[in-house]
């Protein structure tokens, strides 16, 4: 296997990070305790150092969930929040991968390591403990030297998205749980298995730098989970030069009533309902105790609330001569463009909000085909980046026919009236 170059200070930091073992074996006389147990705390590191990278990640995973209802709509989002200082924006759009990472991930993957270094039959003393935490900072400290100088200093984070960031514990967790799993359990503390261990460990690390460092080689994980060059280059929406011929923005009564009814749907059309049969049996019992589920509806709700408002709730429609607009005024950023000639349909409808301020939901339709599902994610140069949404929405408008005229789809809104009031 051709070792590859590893000229840059991130690279070099990643190679210390792996020395760890073989120097700690090799020089400090290691056991397989705690050669184990710095592995533990290596993965610790690698998941840390991700959450740190993720909410800086400026590409858009290729596997949006917009249509997720809780977490999706941030995921739509462009544009980043300046920070002061050398760092760069974050964006909102990472929240929930981020959230993902934090809340099940890294739990479940430290606990499936702990369990798995608990099964080996450790034989931990003041001696060996004081080893894992010294190999555990060592292994910290590089993986922070490549964080800050090839994902911060070096523009590591433009070619990224907060998915590709996770890969990397995602990939250890698999290749270094394996060695837990398979050594683990046996229990031998030999100088066989310690160098086996070891050189299992080098190849692993090695071969994932050599991937990472060569576009041209793509690995199983790569072709199953996809990576950075895989990832979508957000294209920022286009504004048209001169004054909007239309604008039009739901109130703010009107986008907090929306967020607040989309939040009660979600409690009551999701898995979530199951906490309002909860904390009905609990109240037989103790009023007290039903208040927990009911503190769950609470936060769920309430989260669903919090990213529609955020969604929707900043949006002005700027309507241009056969061009729509949605702009965000909270982050002075467009999101979305439609244009007269992409325009295969338009679908008007009034939920409840609409009804209760006397406005309407239009949907403007590109009629777009969803993307056929693949067990592999295709080459980088096959990806199609296009991350254009299927449809513009313009929620609780107040005057959407005048919308439709300046993008020069009058007729179509006509139409679905029209429709409308003969189906009623």
């Amino acid at each position: 296997m051709r070792v590859p170059s590893v000229g840059r200070p991130g690279p070099l930091a990643v190679v210390a990070s792996n020395a760890v073992a073989p120097v700690g074996v090799l020089a400090l006389g290691w056991s397989a305790t705690v050669l184990l147990g710095v592995f533990v705390l290596e993965l610790a590191a690698v998941l840390c150092w991700a959450a740190v990278k993720v909410p800086f990640a400026a590409k858009r995973p290729n596997n949006a969930m917009g249509d997720h209802r809780l977490l999706g709509p941030l995921q739509t989002k462009r544009g980043g929040i300046e920070l002061p200082g050398p760092f760069p924006p974050v964006y909102l759009r990472n929240l929930p991968t981020l959230l993902t990472l934090v809340v099940l991930l890294a739990p479940m993957e430290l606990g499936a390591a702990f369990l798995l270094f608990a099964l080996s039959d450790p034989t931990v003393t003041t001696e060996t403990t004081g080893q894992i935490l010294l190999g555990g900072v060592g292994v910290f400290a590089a993986r922070g030297v490549e964080t800050a100088t090839d994902y911060f200093r070096d523009g590591g984070y433009r070619d990224h998205s907060p998915r590709s960031v996770i890969l990397a514990p995602f990939k250890y967790v698999f290749g270094v749980g394996t060695l837990l799993f398979v050594v683990g359990p046996t229990g031998v503390d030999s100088g066989v298995v310690l160098a086996l261990v070891v050189a299992g460990k080098l190849v692993y690390d090695l071969r994932t730098l050599q991937v990472e460092r060569d576009p041209d080689r793509r690995g199983v994980f790569y072709r199953l989970y996809g990576s950075k060059e895989t990832e979508i280059e957000p294209d920022p929406v286009v504004e048209p030069d001169g004054d909007p011929v239309v604008r039009e923005r739901p109130s703010r009564s009107v986008a907090v009533a929306d967020a607040l009814y989309r939040g009660v749907v979600y409690t009551l059309t999701s898995t979530v309902v199951l906490c309002y049969v909860l904390a009905a049996a609990l109240a037989v019992f103790a009023l007290r105790l039903a208040l927990v589920p009911l503190a769950v509806v609470l936060t769920f709700g309430t989260l669903r609330a919090a990213t529609r408002f955020l969604r929707y709730g900043p949006l002005e429609f700027r309507c241009y001569d056969g061009v729509l607009v949605a702009y965000d005024t909270l982050f002075d950023e467009p999101q979305a463009r439609i244009e007269r000639d992409e325009v295969t349909g338009l679908v008007v409808e009034t939920d409840r909000v609409d009804r209760l301020f006397d406005t309407e939901s239009v949907e403007f339709d590109r009629g777009d085909e969803t993307p056929e599902l693949q067990f592999t994610v295709p080459d980088p140069d096959e990806v199609e980046h296009d991350d254009t949404p299927e449809s513009l929405l313009a929620p609780h408008v107040d005057d959407p026919k005048a919308i439709a005229d300046a993008l020069g789809v009058g007729w179509l809104y006509e139409r679905d009236v029209e429709g409308s009031t003969a189906a009623s």
